[in-house]
């Protein structure tokens, strides 16, 4: 019996992964389904050839999850997905982008191959960052070199409320990328020099604006190589507490949103929401409060560009019904929409929470 066989066996056939899975909503024919997903373990690991439909398809998923939300006998979809990966990377049969962006998180230290010596170029001169603290912020890639707003305001509702956080001045990629295609062997000992670094520093706990990074960080790299000595939290979190206890009081700002969620942290809807709230901005959800991902993360925006940016116009057309803009927490889901949009000319209009979030505290735009 090989790895995942007995879940797989145990399906039900009641294709209610088909009816959540993104890939499927803009495919015909159900050609592209998750439970078609794992059917193709056993070729898989044969060594067999797959058709072209089927081979596709392992590669047709951002691993977001919805699948597995869904699932009555709790079969782990997307590990399985993983794992077909991990099989195929090993067999020397994975799509050449994916190999490419996994080298340059290895080599490069982003996915995208950019400069690291940009990687700071964000940081403003009215930032107060400590040379040295136990607070540490993380930016991740995403914020970094795409949308440094993200990072500025962070650091401004930190100071705001007492605190001078350190950055990570060997900042990583977190590795999503390649958790996400089955490169486990590289990303533990990505996972590993990581640690080892931030744990150097003193660092006791580190706020990450990405959703990505942070479950990474704080789930996958304990798996992966050793409990962490320090805590990881996103900053939406801590925000929520801030607002809380006091620390940051936030002043009303008019204005009706719909939520783009991110799949990292489904289970925790309620956090972004009470901050919106918290500023008095009214929401109207989107998909009837249901995930649907934006489309872009595993590999699928590089290896199948056009239906990537089929499943973003799932969110940028839904909104416009609802609401005057959408409210994101994920980096990466701005950035693939926006490049969507540009390439279906479509308009958007999308805010990061942690930017309202400081206009409503500190005013102003930065």
């Amino acid at each position: 019996m090989y790895r995942f066989q007995e879940e797989i066996d145990s399906c039900i056939d009641c294709k209610k992964c088909w009816d959540v899975c993104p890939v499927n909503m803009v495919t015909d024919g159900n050609r592209f389904t998750p439970q078609g997903k794992i059917e193709s373990l056993a070729k898989i690991v044969a060594g067999e050839e797959l058709t072209k439909d089927e081979y596709d398809n392992i590669y047709l998923s951002t691993r977001c999850g919805a699948c597995d939300d869904v699932c009555p006998v709790s079969i782990p979809i997307i590990d399985i997905i993983q794992y077909e990966r991990e099989l195929l990377a090993q067999q020397g049969r994975e799509p050449a982008k994916t190999t490419a962006i996994s080298n340059n998180i290895i080599e490069h230290n982003s996915p995208g191959a950019k400069d690291p010596s940009k990687r700071f170029d964000w940081i403003t001169d009215d930032l107060d960052i400590a040379e040295s603290s136990e607070i540490a912020y993380m930016a991740g890639c995403w914020v970094a070199y795409s949308q440094p707003d993200i990072a500025r305001a962070t650091i401004r509702l930190l100071n705001h409320a007492g605190i001078r956080p350190m950055i990570l001045k060997e900042e990583k990629c977190c590795g999503l990328f390649l958790l996400d295609n089955g490169h486990l062997e590289q990303l533990a000992e990505h996972a590993k020099k990581f640690v080892d670094y931030i744990e150097s520093l003193g660092v006791k706990k580190v706020i990450a604006s990405c959703p990505g990074c942070y479950m990474v960080l704080g789930k996958e790299y304990p798996k992966l190589y050793r409990e962490l000595g320090f805590e990881v939290e996103l900053s939406l979190n801590v925000f929520k507490d801030m607002i809380d206890d006091g620390r940051l009081k936030p002043k009303k700002l008019d204005m009706t949103v719909s939520v783009r969620d991110a799949c990292p942290v489904r289970d925790s809807k309620a956090v972004p929401r009470s901050i919106l709230e918290s500023m008095g901005i009214g929401i109207n959800e989107l998909f009837d409060g249901k995930q649907v991902c934006c489309g872009g993360p595993a590999g699928l925006k590089p290896n199948f560009p056009e239906i990537a940016d089929d499943i973003a116009m799932l969110t940028v057309k839904g909104y416009k019904d609802k609401a005057e803009m959408l409210a994101s927490y994920c980096p990466f889901c701005v950035h693939h929409m926006e490049g969507a949009c540009k390439s279906k000319d479509e308009e958007m209009n999308i805010r990061d929470i942690s930017v309202l979030l400081a206009e409503s505290v500190l005013g102003g735009k930065d």
